[in-house]
């Protein structure tokens, strides 16, 4: 049975930041290094404290994800700017149904951050990256196809001096049309 966006069970089996947080193997540098490093800029910190109403946000996400090191930590930081918020971490891994109800072009990515409003209704969802990102991913994965074990660094270089230069301002951005309003574009 869901409640929205995801089901009670699912709800239930998440955790929240601190604890999925503590529970990071892979990549765990990158992932506190993130955490300790995200900001706020005041106008995303205003659109949250001004939210309509309250908002459950379920985030499907895994260690060993370098799209979800980049982008669940800040996400982190901005649902936890808010009492409004109530934001918890699932491991898609371990729940691939839920996995399942938000492909993306047809395949399963990570993170998504599922939105529900305060009455359980589903709201939509984001991920697994902001969308000049994907586009950017689908144009390479068009030209270069699934990259090897050996064409990896090369492949994703692009992808993590984008995700640097950007500096979370449009993973805010997004994430902030979805929690306002509910719809996000995916």
């Amino acid at each position: 049975m869901t409640s929205g966006g995801f089901t009670v069970q699912e709800w239930d089996a998440a955790r929240p930041w601190d604890v999925y947080l503590s529970s990071v193997e892979e990549r765990r540098d990158l992932w506190e290094s993130n955490w300790l490093g995200a900001t706020l800029d005041d106008e995303s910190a205003a659109r949250l404290a001004a939210l309509p109403e309250k908002r459950r946000v379920l985030v499907l996400t895994e260690d060993w994800c370098g799209d979800a090191a980049h982008s669940v930590p800040l996400l982190a930081k901005a649902f936890a700017a808010t009492p409004l918020i109530d934001a918890r971490y699932l491991l898609a891994d371990d729940h691939p149904a839920a996995l399942s109800r938000y492909l993306t072009h047809g395949g399963r990515a990570i993170p998504i951050a599922i939105v529900e409003d305060d009455r359980g209704g589903a709201l939509g969802a984001w991920g697994p990256r902001p969308a000049p990102l994907q586009a950017m991913f689908r144009a390479r994965r068009r030209e270069l196809g699934v990259p090897t074990e050996s064409q990896r660094t090369e492949f994703y270089a692009p992808i993590l001096r984008w995700y640097a230069d950007d500096g979370g301002r449009t993973i805010l951005a997004e994430i902030l049309m979805l929690l306002e309003r509910g719809g996000a574009p995916r």
